[in-house]
């Protein structure tokens, strides 16, 4: 079975993930799963599983829980813009699938990391808020080594799972397929720039955006909205 899981605790990131559900439910029926620490009662879940989160990034403790064979795991802070139901055919030949992050080989990782030192710089992090993944040995031996790097590096991370992640998938006997942006745009700005240019007559899905990936989707615009940052900036 196909599905979608959500990870999120706290009031603020259990609504963005409402908000993200609902998205999702507009253009799928796929089954959605959320794990958290209160239930919500929700309608957008159809499945909503009880956790004691130990800290931010739960992701690593949890993923491997999904009630799904083939799983298509969110951040909270996303929005769906059209129909993802085919992404999920990329599992009939792949084991995981992300779009790759902004961040291709960073010094401050580099410097306290030697295992994140020694990938190739061609071997950039992939961003861990939209993984796509299938159940199997090689996926649950990835997942319980990203897990072990995770926590290992935790203190010299300051509790961040990018570059567990690059590490882990590196070192992984996965079968590694990248996302197209379109399944992770990060930013307002990147899809001004660049999605609403590429349009072809006759082919209105080239480049669609497909998943929205930042902060404060949930907010209704308002007056102030124009102020805020739209967008996460990059600080490599």
């Amino acid at each position: 079975m196909n599905g979608i899981i959500y990870i999120a605790f706290g009031k603020r990131y259990v609504d963005e993930a409402i908000f993200s559900a609902r998205s999702a439910k507009a253009f799928t029926s796929l089954p959605i799963c959320i794990f958290s620490d209160i239930k919500t009662g929700e309608d957008c879940f159809d499945e909503e599983i009880i956790i004691s989160p130990e800290h931010k990034r739960a992701k690593v403790d949890f993923l491997s829980r999904s009630p799904y064979e083939r799983t298509l795991y969110l951040d909270s802070d996303t929005e769906i813009k059209s129909d993802i139901t085919d992404v999920f055919d990329i599992l009939d030949r792949f084991d995981i699938a992300a779009a790759q992050d902004h961040c291709r080989k960073t010094s401050r990782w580099s410097l306290k990391i030697p295992a994140y030192a020694a990938v190739p710089y061609a071997f950039p992090e992939y961003n861990g808020g939209v993984i796509l993944y299938r159940k199997g040995p090689a996926l649950s031996a990835f997942l319980d080594e990203w897990r072990r790097c995770f926590y290992e590096n935790r203190e010299n991370t300051n509790g961040q799972d990018q570059a567990s992640f690059r590490i882990s998938l590196w070192n992984s006997d996965l079968k590694l397929h990248t996302l197209p942006a379109e399944f992770n745009i990060r930013n307002e700005r990147l899809r001004l720039s660049l999605f609403d240019k590429a349009k072809e007559p006759g082919n209105e899905t080239l480049l669609k955006p497909r998943i929205f990936h930042w902060h404060r989707l949930n907010e209704k615009p308002g007056f102030f909205s124009k102020f805020k940052n739209r967008h996460r900036p990059m600080k490599y």
